[in-house]
């Protein structure tokens, strides 16, 4: 693996080294809300502009809000990056990798439950004050689609973000069923190998069943899905939303006056093999024994 100046980190760029590939994950949805936290907080996250106590309160959620999406995005690498070498290594025995395979995936899953969740706080950015004050409380996006569907609340959000948020909402809804099954429902994922190919799935009735509870989001006729297909295409549906808010929001603070902004990558010794992945020019290797990893 080659040397590289930063281990993990959000970078500044300029525009010839802004693109999505390599060991970069270029994003403007990460450039805008970076943008404004330079432009409303010190470099030591101290506030350098003079607003109400509630306002101010606000915005350190959001900022939190940029550290916590940072930081799972980063997360989703290392992950990607752990289950790829879990799968590769011939020295860990097929049941280890198993149940490491497993729990991999369930924090996968979960991780991107939880970066769907930190959209919600970037949804103030777009806001005027009086759109700001009537903001729902509770960190969840979920909820603040509920709340956009309130027809009393029509002139709370702009018409931008609540269309947003209608269509985000099914892939939203995708990954709350995953992330529900394992984190409250106590169900597993079983894994299968076939043709030199892993699957994956959760039974809803018990081992042996022939049914799956993960969302057909591959329009499979098939009962146990591909997992790296799966997880590719459950991973790309956030990252594309994710910058189609960073548009809209980019839109909506031009609308409210000047915004100054730069563009910004993150990095990370994973984010090659990441977005090779992503951009479908590399898959999850097989175990080089060639054994399968079944339950």
């Amino acid at each position: 693996m080659k040397e590289r100046l930063v281990i993990k980190g959000t970078i500044l760029n300029y525009g010839e080294k802004w693109f999505v590939g390599e060991d970069t994950y270029s994003s403007i949805l990460l450039s805008v809300i970076n943008s404004w936290k330079s432009n409303n907080f010190t470099p030591q996250d101290k506030l350098n502009v003079d607003i109400e106590d509630w306002k101010s309160r606000k915005f350190g959620k959001i900022k939190g809000g940029i550290y916590g999406y940072t930081n799972d995005l980063h997360n989703l690498s290392i992950n990607y990056c752990f289950l790829k070498e879990t799968l590769e290594n011939v020295k860990i025995s097929k049941h280890k990798a198993n149940l490491y395979v497993c729990l991999l995936l369930e924090n996968y899953f979960t991780n991107i439950r939880s970066l769907y969740d930190f959209l919600f706080h970037f949804v103030k950015i777009g806001l005027n004050d009086s759109q700001l004050k009537s903001y729902p409380e509770k960190d969840s996006l979920n909820n603040l689609i509920k709340f956009s569907k309130n027809k009393n609340n029509g002139e709370k959000l702009p018409k931008r973000i609540q269309s947003f948020l209608l269509d985000i909402e099914p892939y939203l809804e995708e990954i709350k069923v995953i992330r529900d099954s394992i984190v409250h429902k106590g169900k597993e994922i079983i894994l299968t190998k076939k043709d030199g190919e892993v699957y994956i799935r959760i039974p809803k009735t018990g081992l042996y069943s022939n049914d799956n509870m993960l969302p057909n989001i591959l329009n499979s006729d098939e009962v146990n899905f591909n997992m790296d297909s799966y997880i590719r295409e459950i991973t790309k549906s956030l990252l594309y939303y994710s910058e189609v808010l960073g548009n809209i929001l980019l839109i909506e603070l031009f609308d409210k006056g000047e915004f100054k902004w730069n563009l910004y990558s993150i990095t990370n010794y994973c984010m090659e093999e990441f977005i090779d992945f992503m951009l479908n020019q590399r898959t999850l290797a097989n175990r080089v024994d060639g054994s399968a990893i079944i339950r």
